[in-house]
């Protein structure tokens, strides 16, 4: 069933997860605020225990319709993500990184193309913000490390990928209600935007790239925070462990187990819950594995 075109104000809620971003929070602030309708939507800012002063902008006049919601500890962007998924009241949720310019009708393809009933995430197409050329529909895996590796154009408007980049994503509420929102297993910043792609495809859910929807992204070298390999091989391997079968999880722990972090980041990984985790999403999956990584022609993990 297809969504009407739109003849009314949009119902869309836009959550920007952010800590120590400096002045790309405002900007990507500002580029909402914009772009977006007086009424109908809303910009919720999640401050992850920023300790830099970037949101304090948000207490002037001009700033009244962006909320402040600040963490009670630090969250990461999982569990920051959907602390403010839960505050959004909005039909659709968009989750924005900090650091992000919209550009002028990104909204209305984005939330028309999330209101279909069989999608279940979307994302627009993805600019770099200082070579606007380069440019992302998607990504896929060709490697056992799970490293993104960028999709180019294979269509037009709206139309399937294996997963979407989490640095901008829409969704319905009910989706991220029911899917439960991000995994807070998976510590401070890494591979949540694979994890929760394959978890809707899984559910019987479709991932779209709408290419008449743009952003621009700061991909930078540096991070404003610490991010650990630890952390990030952690995430890999979590992912991995609740969604492979044992010939695909196989590969990606020959993978890592030759790194330093290895050690250290399968013990974290074996002190939680992720075998709880792994049994809870076959309960509630439709799909194996095997069918995503058949469909998308992923050769590195069959």
């Amino acid at each position: 069933m297809r969504a009407k075109k739109l003849t009314a104000q949009l119902s869309l809620s836009v959550v920007v997860v952010t800590h120590n971003e400096g002045d790309w929070l405002r900007k990507t602030v500002e580029t909402f605020l914009s772009t977006l309708p007086a009424h109908g939507c809303e910009v919720i800012v999640v401050d992850d225990q920023s300790s830099d002063g970037s949101t304090a902008f948000l207490s002037l006049p001009e700033f009244a319709r962006a909320q402040l919601i600040v963490t009670p500890q630090r969250l990461g962007i999982s569990g920051a993500r959907n602390l403010g998924g839960r505050a959004a009241r909005a039909e659709v949720i968009v989750f924005s990184d900090a650091h992000v310019i919209a550009h002028a009708g990104w909204a209305e393809p984005l939330y028309n193309a999330a209101k279909l009933d069989f999608v279940g995430e979307v994302a627009p197409t993805v600019h770099s913000m200082h070579e606007p050329g380069i440019c992302g529909w998607g990504f896929t895996w060709n490697a056992p490390s799970l490293k993104m590796h960028w999709l180019k154009r294979r269509g037009k408007g709206a139309y399937p990928v294996p997963f979407l980049c989490g640095c901008f994503v829409a969704m319905r509420r009910e989706i991220f209600e029911r899917t439960g929102g991000f995994d807070e297993g998976l510590i401070r910043w890494g591979s949540e935007d694979a994890e929760f792609s394959f978890r809707v495809w899984r559910m019987g859910y479709e991932c779209h790239v709408v290419s008449t929807s743009a952003v621009s992204h700061l991909f930078r070298k540096k991070f404003p925070y610490e991010v650990k390999w630890e952390g990030v091989v952690h995430n890999t391997l979590r992912l991995a462990t609740i969604h492979f079968g044992s010939r695909a999880l196989a590969r990606v722990v020959d993978h890592y187990r030759k790194f330093a972090a290895f050690p250290a980041a399968a013990a974290t990984l074996a002190d939680s819950n992720v075998w709880q985790r792994r049994e809870l999403i076959q309960r509630e999956s439709r799909l194996a594995d095997s069918w995503l990584i058949d469909r998308f022609e992923i050769d590195v993990l069959r």
